[in-house]
């Protein structure tokens, strides 16, 4: 199942790397109504199974539409605000086994790259103007240094660290920007229940995200946590169907000078469908993913829809 399992550590990438690529401005709850959390993304298949020693290569074309009924750009109050990215992510993660941890550890990282579109209604007292600004860019970066992987008999664990580096370009003068500009540190772990006699995973993916302040907008996206969920079965060797999903909310809320509509605190639960395939051509060594969600429930956040498409290769 190694290659199955390829899919699980694109989406410790996909988990930031789409938000990363959304609008920046002060806004409900996370600044710009999101935040580095990508819902629904901590897992495909197999979450807390780990990959065989060696190299994997990963590339992302992620896709997300969402709005929210009110934001705040360049401290003027708007409403009607809709936000669209789609997204490009290279990434690479490193497997060894390390036997004096009884289990094996792992590094990796990317790099990201966007298209970012926003429509806002903007207001001051009785005016009132339509606006749309997009951009192009390098997105921010991700790094994991340390990831460890466990298992006992049918259950497997995944204990990790996950840094989003503010390298995405930014200007505080623009209504749309492709970086956050704040660093976020998220403390994650993967429980896998996993039987192959007949083809059934279940498993659940718990976070903790502490941000910094965004210090352009003296802006600071309060603490989140996160659980994704997924039941996913094999209908074939080659083939898994599942179906999603996510629960989110923030345990502190925003602050700074910036957070102008006060101490927000966004929660929201979503669900969808995945696919998971291992193409004859590709020898065993190539997975094609898909996923799609949808918000069933959002607080304080941009309403959305996301979805992603994947190529893994190992080597």
């Amino acid at each position: 199942m190694f290659l199955d399992v390829v899919i699980r550590n694109a989406c410790l990438i996909f988990a930031t790397a789409l938000l990363t690529a959304s609008i920046e401005s002060a806004a409900k709850a996370g600044e710009g109504a999101a935040s580095n959390y990508f819902p629904g993304a901590y897992g495909n298949l197999l979450v807390g199974v780990a990959p065989d020693p060696g190299f994997v290569v990963q590339s992302l074309n992620l896709f997300y539409r969402g709005e929210a009924e009110r934001a705040v750009l360049q401290g003027a109050a708007n409403l009607g605000i809709e936000a669209e990215v789609n997204a490009s992510i290279l990434q690479g993660l490193h497997v060894w086994d390390a036997p004096s941890l009884n289990g094996l550890f792992a590094i990796g990282g990317y790099i990201s790259g966007a298209h970012s579109t926003l429509n806002a209604r903007l207001s001051a007292g009785p005016l009132a103007a339509g606006f749309t600004s997009d951009e192009y860019g390098l997105g921010d970066s991700g790094i994991i240094p340390a990831s460890f992987y466990w298992n006992n008999g049918n259950f497997h664990l995944n204990l990790y660290e996950l840094i989003i580096v503010p390298t995405g370009e930014y200007n505080s003068s623009r209504l749309v920007n492709i970086g956050r500009n704040y660093w976020s540190f998220d403390s994650v772990a993967a429980v896998t229940w996993f039987d192959p006699q007949i083809g059934l995973d279940l498993s659940v993916v718990g976070g903790i995200m502490v941000n910094t302040t965004n210090p352009d907008t003296d802006y600071r996206t309060g603490t989140e946590l996160h659980l994704d969920f997924m039941a996913n079965q094999f209908l074939s060797k080659t083939f898994a169907i599942g179906i999603h999903g996510y629960a989110y909310k923030q345990i502190t809320g925003d602050s700074g000078s910036g957070a102008i509509f006060g101490n927000f605190q966004g929660e929201g639960f979503g669900i969808g469908a995945a696919f998971n395939w291992i193409p004859a051509f590709g020898g065993g060594n190539v997975v094609i993913s898909g996923k799609w969600m949808t918000d069933i429930r959002s607080v304080n956040r941009l309403e959305a829809d996301y979805g992603v498409l994947s190529i893994a290769k190992t080597f």
